[in-house]
Order: C-alpha cells, then structure tokens, then sequence
C-alpha cells in the first residue's frame, strides 16, 4: 500500500511517529510537506498531547528512510494539482497537522484523519477537555474528512480506559498513543467507509477553546471527573 502523508517543512512528531509505524508495515510513504510558521505557544495549565515541533532535518530523514518527500508551495488549487496529475500517486492519504484540508485536495483522493473526541459528540476544538468538562466519554474517532469540519465518514471510535489512580497526563499519554495507534491501523477500517457512517453535521460544533478560567482549575476537574467516572465502573 502506498499512504500520503499531510506534514509540514519542518521536523514533526507524530509525523515521524506515523513515517515509523507505515513502514514497519512495508508499505510506501510519501510525505507532503507544506510551508510552516512557528507561531508563539501559549502555555496553558495541562496540555492533551506532546508538543509536536521536534529537532529533526525531515528531508535528510526521509532520504535515510526510502520516504518519497514532495515539497508542497501551499494550499491552493495549483498545489493541489501536484498530486492529482502524479502517476504514482498514493492509495490513500492521511493528515497528521492542524489544518482545515480544501476542497480541491479532498476532491478525487481518501484522506484519513484522527480526532481527539468522539465524532459525533464532539466535534471542534479542544474536544478532549470539553470531554471531561462536560462529563463525557474521552475518546478517539478515526475519520474520513469532508468539506466540514470534524465530520465525513467514521471509520472506528475508540474510549480511553481510565483507572482511580491515574493523572491527566496519564490519560492524555494514553490518548495520544491510542490515537497514533488507530491512525497507523486505518486499513483494516475502510469496510466502513459508506454513507450510513456519515457524520450529521447537524450536531453541533464547537468554536471555543476551554475558557482560561477553567483550565486553571482543571486539576479540580480532572479529579471529579475520574470520580465519576470510576463510580459508574463500579456501578456497572
């Protein structure tokens, strides 16, 4: 199989995390890789994932790794015609960045992405605090992208099990590796790639960041959260 993989020009982890565990299923990557901006990283009281920007030369690493690397100008239909007119252009496509993908890269190609949430719960932004702020399962959606945000086709949901002693960071660890793991395992999930998986778009989405008043607090919060949680374990 041949996977696309949508990065940026500079060193990634989850992109070198997905490049790893492609090819140690010997399939062939290609990655495209498109114009990056270090914008400055508000620092807030709990982070959901490792910070991503990493100390790695990405083109001398995909040469060492046999990984095609194909510079991409940016997002507009002229990018986009890149990969639509390539011969050998991948089977399916995955995205591995904070990016609202355009239409004229969806049209014509299967592009694959995992969400912090459960679709169709949780679409939007900081879905993984909204989760436990609202006292909702955490969890991970494997996706089908379409024009909308957070919608498309669901091809896997997955719940994070959580246990009485675990930290936020355990948890938010735990989801992370959970959410590589199912991205890198999307293959066996195509078969659900039909209309009846579609998102319903008429659920609503959410613009907001958790507002700062609660992230400061959101220890608090965790901690009744895990209550809750572990309370209905033991009730069922």
């Amino acid at each position: 199989m041949h996977v696309g993989i949508f990065t940026y020009q500079t060193g990634h982890l989850k992109t070198y995390q997905m490049v790893q565990k492609f090819l140690a299923k010997s399939y062939k990557v290609t990655l495209y890789a498109f114009p990056f901006k270090l914008r400055p990283h508000e620092t807030r009281s709990f982070e959901e994932r490792p910070y991503q920007i990493i100390s790695l030369d990405i083109k001398a690493f995909c040469k060492a790794a046999g990984v095609n690397y194909v510079e991409m100008n940016g997002w507009d239909e002229e990018s986009a015609s890149v990969i639509a007119c390539e011969q050998n252009k991948p089977d399916y496509f995955i995205t591995v960045i904070a990016k609202i993908i355009p239409q004229h890269f969806i049209d014509g190609h299967t592009i694959i992405n995992a969400h912090p949430g459960l679709l169709p719960e949780n679409r939007g932004v900081d879905a993984f605090k909204w989760s436990i702020v609202n006292k909702q399962p955490i969890g991970i959606s494997l996706h089908v992208i379409n024009k909308y945000i957070d919608a498309g086709r669901i091809l896997k949901t997955l719940t994070v099990p959580i246990t009485a002693s675990d930290t936020y960071q355990d948890v938010c660890q735990r989801a992370y590796d959970m959410e590589c793991d199912l991205l890198a395992s999307f293959a066996q999930y195509l078969e659900h790639n039909h209309p009846q998986n579609e998102v319903d778009t008429s659920i609503p989405l959410n613009k907001s960041l958790v507002p700062r008043e609660i992230d400061e607090n959101f220890d608090e919060i965790f901690l009744l959260y895990i209550q809750s949680v572990v309370k209905s374990q033991l009730n069922y």
